[in-house]
């Protein structure tokens, strides 16, 4: 069985980086050795053409006739560093020097010549002398050899010593990387298991494995909010619903036991409708609080039009307004745009105005406002109601949340839960402040031209 850690993608990666760095060093390392050895056999090739520019200078001031003296006084002087000398006649009879006689050649060309007993590697070239004789000048490669093998040597222990250090480094990284990934896999499970409150370890190095884990727990609060409100809708909804159920039934069963006439058959069937219809309503609205919360039918970028939207509703409640011997007034900014859905905002709005207008007593003053500034278009109701104590007003924004002094009037504590959903939606805020008396609800959505 390999073990975990070379089956990892980061020990994959490893070995391609260690590869890559390998092939880069081979890559160099030729560059290198071939302009090495191009500058050496140039070297040599000059340093040829020096020798024979020096015995031409000789044999002009002695003359040619001496040059075979002047030969064996540079073979003698190159004793210890021998070079390869041959001076040939037209009819390549060997004249001086110390190797065999042999056809003239074109250009550089490497010869093996045996010089003081021992084999040498030279690189020679014949000269043609202005007598008509050929000089053959052949300096040892041995310096090129110790070089080639010197290079040789320095790029493959470099060779190596990268393999090596890109293994380390990469097991290092890995390592690392993986003690990382598994501390969001500890949470992972933590959290399958059942633990919501598990989260990810940040280190505070804000590299790029802390943004992740910062996402990762951003996430996971999300999650656990969720799922703390699904909770407690279903422990809402398991204590609001239970009563209207179980009073219809009790009306249902009663009905079935009892001899009554038709018209008291009637209304306990209507009665049982009107109880029905706001079971119904109450889902209904839960409904749509989901759909809201989760983007389904909802456009939050068309333009709407706020001044037009909010003078509409306005008129609309008016009348409801006078039958309650109440007053709604309204201060609008005219040309009020912002970008959102047109049906969810209406319904935002209605809400509110429903709930002052619900809680609000007789006489009561209703006030709708709306005005452009700095962060986005500010939507306000108010009412000087009982308003809405400062420590529950977070409390109303849950669904099926009711005040004990709302639980004698109608409804089913979803309007504000409603009204919080939308203004999510929309990425606005929405302020719930004490108007002394009542209660100021202060909606912020982003204008049109921020969106």
């Amino acid at each position: 069985m390999i073990p975990r850690f070379f089956r990892t993608w980061s020990f994959r990666l490893t070995l391609l980086y260690a590869g890559l760095f390998t092939l880069s060093v081979l890559i160099l390392f030729g560059v290198i050795y071939w302009s090495a050895l191009a500058y050496a056999a140039q070297d040599e090739a000059d340093e040829n053409d020096v020798e024979f520019h020096a015995i031409v200078d000789e044999a002009e001031l002695a003359g040619y006739a001496q040059l075979p003296r002047i030969i064996e006084n540079h073979i003698r002087q190159r004793a210890r560093a021998p070079a390869a000398y041959l001076l040939e006649d037209a009819e390549l009879h060997k004249i001086a020097g110390n190797i065999d006689p042999m056809p003239p050649r074109d250009g550089t060309f490497r010869i093996k010549p045996t010089l003081n007993g021992k084999k040498h590697r030279a690189s020679a070239h014949f000269y043609e002398m202005p007598n008509g004789d050929h000089l053959l000048i052949g300096q040892d490669s041995a310096s090129l050899k110790e070089m080639k093998e010197l290079i040789a040597r320095a790029f493959g222990v470099g060779v190596v010593a990268t393999l090596i250090l890109g293994l380390i480094g990469g097991g290092i990284v890995t390592t690392s990387v993986l003690r990382r990934v598994e501390s969001v896999a500890r949470t992972s499970r933590a959290i399958i298991a059942g633990n919501l409150s598990q989260r990810v370890p940040l280190r505070g190095s804000d590299d790029e494995f802390d943004h992740l884990a910062a996402s990762v727990n951003a996430m996971l609060d999300r999650i656990e909010d969720l799922m703390r409100s699904m909770r407690q809708v279903s422990n809402d909804i398991a204590h609001d619903l239970r009563t209207p159920l179980t009073r219809l039934r009790q009306r249902l069963e009663l009905a079935r036991r009892h001899k009554q006439s038709v018209p008291e058959l009637q209304e306990a069937l209507d009665d049982s409708t009107l109880q029905i219809d706001s079971i119904l309503e109450t889902f209904g609205a839960l409904l749509r609080i989901a759909q809201i919360e989760a983007g389904q039918g909802v456009t939050v970028n068309a333009p709407v039009d706020m001044s037009n939207l909010l003078t509409n509703i306005a008129e609309d409640f008016a009348p409801a307004a006078e039958d309650r011997d109440q007053t709604i007034t309204t201060g609008l900014e005219p040309d009020l745009e912002v970008a959102g859905d047109r049906a969810l905002l209406t319904q935002m709005v209605v809400n509110l105005l429903e709930n002052a207008l619900r809680h609000a007593p007789p006489g009561a003053q209703i006030s709708l406002t709306a005005a452009n500034g700095s962060n986005g278009v500010s939507v306000a109701v108010t009412d000087n109601g009982p308003g809405i104590p400062a420590a529950e007003r977070e409390n109303v924004l849950r669904p099926f949340y009711r005040l004990e002094t709302s639980r004698t009037t109608e409804g089913n504590g979803l309007g504000f839960g409603l009204v919080a959903a939308i203004v999510k939606q929309h990425g606005g805020t929405l302020t719930l402040e004490d108007n002394a008396p009542g209660l100021r609800v202060t909606v912020l959505l982003p204008s049109r031209a921020a969106a």
